[in-house]
């Protein structure tokens, strides 16, 4: 079994599968029938989230096939199954291939596995053959969705004249990048750090939305605060939605994918640049899990304001343990 292209793919588009069938015996194969389709899995830790009874009962009606329930029992989505083919003979030594293909609705999640809940898809296919048990042929497949963008709307083919026939969207891989880069476009961020003793850095940030892979720059002018040290960590958090939790108020998971630390003692700016793996989810929510992204600052202020003090205290090499300092948190 394999899908077009790559592994990845966009919830709206059409996503085509093919399956070869090799006889490698030297007999003739008889086969019954084989039928194939798109499923959608969600798994969730149950000490921490419950799925309610309306999803549950959605979950079942949404499931198509008595195929989807030998895979798991947690269907949240499945296309219709499409008959391949009933009661064939293949020869010895000879394949026949079959394509189907299905659609991911637009309002699915994306493909994430996180610590309270893990959506997944698959591509399925079941085959028998006569007088002999079902097999299962499970092809793991990633999906993207970003919210406000949409392949219904996508690009058309140029009409050849005022009579021709209107075709569907075209180019979906180059309409979702295109509406990815404008959303991405350089827009620069800036923001005061503050406490109640005066101004401890102002954060410029070169854009307000990242795609997956982009470096984060992030520029500081440190102000009238003597600012010893900065840590910054690019952190994902996982929230579960009230109605879902077990138990109330429970903690949201962060999971750190980079971490820069700046020492700047006599620094009066610098700029730092954090990575975002390509393998992780950009920000999402459903009606049990909000994920989204931020920025997180660890600022060590020390009480000594200008920096020619510390150089006067003997302390001209960087250590917070020798110095009187708070620490500030800010996130964004």
């Amino acid at each position: 079994v394999s899908t077009q292209s790559t592994g990845v793919h966009i919830v709206g588009q059409t996503i085509k599968c093919a399956l070869l069938v090799h006889n490698a015996s030297d007999l003739t194969d008889r086969l019954a029938w084989a039928t194939g389709q798109i499923s959608g899995h969600v798994t969730v830790d149950e000490r921490y989230v419950q799925i309610a009874r309306e999803q549950q009962e959605e979950v079942v009606t949404n499931s198509s096939s008595a195929l989807t329930k030998h895979v798991a029992n947690d269907c949240f989505f499945s296309s219709d199954p499409e008959i391949l083919f009933c009661d064939i003979q293949l020869p010895p030594q000879c394949s026949k291939e079959l394509k189907f293909s299905g659609i991911v609705p637009t309002h699915s999640p994306p493909s994430y596995r996180g610590s309270y809940i893990k959506y997944s898809y698959i591509v399925l296919v079941g085959l028998q053959r006569v007088n002999k048990p079902v097999t299962l042929i499970n092809l793991p497949i990633r999906i993207i969705n970003l919210p406000g963008i949409s392949l219904v709307d996508g690009p058309k083919k140029p009409l050849t004249h005022p009579f021709a026939p209107r075709e569907e969207c075209i180019n979906y891989e180059d309409y979702f990048m295109d509406k990815v880069q404008s959303l991405c476009c350089k827009r620069p961020r800036s923001f005061e750090v503050k406490t109640g003793d005066g101004l401890v850095s102002i954060v410029r940030l070169t854009k307000g939305a990242y795609r997956l892979g982009d470096p984060i720059e992030v520029n500081m002018e440190f102000g009238d605060l003597q600012c010893v040290r900065v840590t910054l960590k690019l952190q994902a958090l996982e929230t579960i939605s009230p109605e879902s939790e077990v138990k109330e108020e429970t903690d949201t998971r962060c999971t750190t994918h980079d971490t820069k630390t700046i020492q700047c003692i006599h620094t009066k700016s610098t700029a730092v640049t954090l990575h975002i793996p390509l393998n992780v989810v950009n920000s999402f929510s459903t009606n049990i899990v909000l994920v989204r992204w931020q920025v997180h600052f660890d600022f060590v202020i020390s009480h000594l304001r200008k920096s020619a003090e510390i150089v006067d205290a003997g302390l001209t090499s960087v250590s917070a343990k020798g110095l009187d300092c708070d620490w500030r948190l800010w996130r964004r």
